[in-house]
């Protein structure tokens, strides 16, 4: 296993269930960009998710075509499809961040696409802060280290 942070579009509607123990589960699939070093490399690869409990509620929400962040435990898998080996990934997911999280954040007003959008009220908006130049060119730069 290794950890991965992968964003991708989501292939599905995600499904939301219940498990024994009554803690919610989420199951999705996302087609995940990818850049292959040849051009017989595919420039996509799906990966499946399973996230429990508050990440299970979140990715619950989205629809078919929303873009998600996904980090996990992840696991190679490999198949054949029309005679080619195909390769994917199958992520235990530990966090979840959306589209709508980040505008949320800003104080935009846009929802998640589908019809299980949150309810939440937007936060105010704060303005943006530009940050200062550290350097405002190469006379500047200066090859002693700073430690």
């Amino acid at each position: 296993m290794f950890n991965v942070l992968i964003t991708g579009k989501l292939t599905k509607m995600p499904k939301l269930a219940l498990g024994k123990n009554g803690a919610p589960y989420c199951t999705a699939a996302l087609r995940v960009p990818v850049q292959g070093n040849r051009e017989d490399e595919p420039d996509h690869l799906f990966a499946s998710a399973i996230a429990f409990g508050a990440d299970a509620e979140k990715l619950g929400r989205l629809a078919t075509g929303d873009v998600v962040s996904l980090s996990g435990n992840a696991r190679l898998s490999h198949w054949e499809k029309d005679g080619r080996t195909q390769t994917g990934v199958n992520v235990t997911v530990n966090g979840v961040l959306t589209a709508y999280q980040i505008r949320q954040k800003r104080g935009e007003s846009s929802e998640p696409s589908g019809d299980r959008s949150p309810t939440n009220a937007a936060v105010p908006r704060i303005p943006r802060q530009t940050q200062p130049a550290i350097f405002s060119g190469a006379e500047d730069f200066d090859d002693e280290p700073v430690f």
